[in-house]
């Protein structure tokens, strides 16, 4: 058997802090970071947070109070405003940048992951890779890369996001390890950015455990659905609303059904539609339409809407997983869906699948999803069983796997060189010492770097700022050992 190093793991978690949190990636970072403290074994995972981002703090502290110790989760801090959207934020990103991974850097760990990579244009997150700890793995959520190939949609327009964009592709290039989220993202990026196999691999994605079929009461199922205004049997869509949802087609679709389909059904869009998107609606509603458009939904109500629509539709022909796909399944959902990217692995049959530019063959598939009672108890059935193929046990232990082999090609912690160094060293009494003036080594090290990028302000007040990050992101000493409990010199980090 092979002998594995014990790791340090540190979880970056903004992916849950931003306005992410709030979609699915947010839902993902918090599943996937419980998997992994649950599936870590020996291994000891720290979480990392934007002190920035203060307001979204304790929702993580509290979704992991009850497996993580306390002194687990750990907050940096640096001066702000940091959002690109502001030109004029440029420079304090750039030095939040090298507080973030100098922070990181002082936890002594074997492996960095990022849950969500591409945050900080709109909102304070920081993230990065090599601005600073050059040698450290970092391990990167790759979720999709649907503006770079779309570019024209999402980048062309916006000379400065483009440059942020791609900025954040090179972040990509330069991790030890890309952990896709489906094998179409995966073989997407290999192909689109000339990853080699051994830097990127797929550890798929899961619903959450409270996506599962449930009974209802009568009153309180007319209650919910009379709360977003649906009266009559229902196709149920949850999701984006940009271009690539392909959300007018499924509307063009709905209306080749025929009128007694109209008179009898609805078609829900549940979730937070954009504006451009709902006066776009407004211009192919026809008199016996019947569109719903729920606004924000809460979680409970959405695993109410999966079970008791009748049919849920995923019309996208762009997604890095189509995570929606996955939990309308759970719910025992009847599922149809678009033959493209991701959707068909997901899926998992043939049967359920159109072909999301032709509105014709939408429109079959969405009658035989409800009308075919045949079609209809296959699909039922094939969704439950192809749901529990997805665990994030599974995806947790996947990506515990990878980092453990990227650990261990590097011969044990090359990121925490100094712990191998001091395996000799004794700790007496369990106490963890640390060199005196290694915190001020520290410091001047990332003023140093701060220097050299010309990062230091000039003006009092930002170097007061800087000043109370810099103190604020100071460790306990307990921290300033190993996975192993073996004491780490951190002068020499």
């Amino acid at each position: 058997a092979v002998e594995r190093h014990l790791m340090r793991i540190v979880l970056d978690m903004q992916g849950a802090q931003t306005q992410s949190r709030l979609r699915g990636i947010g839902r993902y970072t918090l599943a996937f970071a419980r998997a992994v403290v649950e599936e870590c074994g020996d291994h000891e995972v720290h979480l990392v947070l934007n002190g920035l981002l203060n307001d979204s703090i304790e929702s993580v502290r509290e979704a992991f109070e009850d497996i993580l110790p306390a002194d687990r989760i750990h907050v940096w801090n640096a001066p702000g405003p940091v959002q690109l959207i502001h030109i004029e934020n440029a420079a304090r990103l750039a030095a939040a940048e090298v507080l973030r991974e100098a922070f990181i850097q002082r936890l002594q760990p074997d492996v960095i992951h990022i849950t969500s990579l591409f945050e900080g244009y709109v909102g304070d997150a920081v993230t990065s890779v090599g601005e600073y700890d050059q040698r450290t793995p970092v391990s990167i959520t790759l979720y999709d890369l649907i503006p770079l190939l779309n570019r024209d949609e999402y980048l062309s327009d916006n000379p400065r996001y483009e440059a942020y964009y791609m900025s954040k592709v090179e972040c990509l290039k330069k991790a030890a390890i890309n952990l896709a989220i489906s094998d179409f993202s995966r073989a997407e990026a290999a192909e689109l950015l000339g990853i080699e196999s051994q830097f990127i691999t797929n550890k798929s994605s899961a619903a959450e455990p409270h996506f599962r079929p449930m009974v209802y009461e009568e009153s309180w199922i007319d209650q919910t659905l009379s709360r977003y205004g649906i009266s009559r049997p229902f196709i149920l869509y949850t999701g984006g609303s940009d271009t690539r949802k392909n959300l007018v087609r499924l509307i063009r679709a709905y209306q080749q059904l025929p009128k007694s389909e109209h008179q009898r059904t609805q078609l829900v869009f549940a979730g937070r539609m954009s504006l451009d998107f709902l006066h776009e609606v407004k211009s192919l509603r026809r008199a016996d339409d019947q569109l719903v458009f729920t606004d924000f939904i809460a979680e409970e109500d959405l695993v109410a809407l999966y079970n008791l629509c009748q049919c849920f539709v995923f019309p996208s022909w762009h997604e890095g997983f189509g995570l929606p796909v996955l939990e309308a399944m759970s719910c025992g959902a009847v599922v149809v869906a678009a033959n493209a990217a991701s959707v068909p692995e997901v899926l998992g049959e043939s049967e359920a699948l159109f072909d999301p530019f032709d509105v014709n063959d939408m429109s079959s598939k969405l009658w035989s999803a409800l009308r075919d009672e045949t079609f209809r108890e296959r699909m039922r059935d094939h969704a439950l069983r192809q749901s529990k193929q997805f665990s994030w046990t599974s995806t947790a232990r996947a990506a515990i796997s990878s980092w453990e082999a990227v650990v261990d090609e590097k011969g044990g912690s090359e990121g925490r060189a100094a712990g191998s160094r001091n395996m000799d060293q004794k700790v007496e009494g369990g106490a963890v010492s640390k060199q005196p003036d290694a915190c001020d080594e520290d410091v001047l090290a990332v003023i140093e770097a701060l220097r050299e990028r010309a990062l230091l302000p000039l003006e009092d007040e930002a170097l007061l700022e800087l000043a109370e990050a810099l103190y604020s992101n100071q460790l306990p000493t307990e921290l300033t050992s190993d996975a192993h409990g073996v004491p780490v010199d951190a002068s020499d980090a």
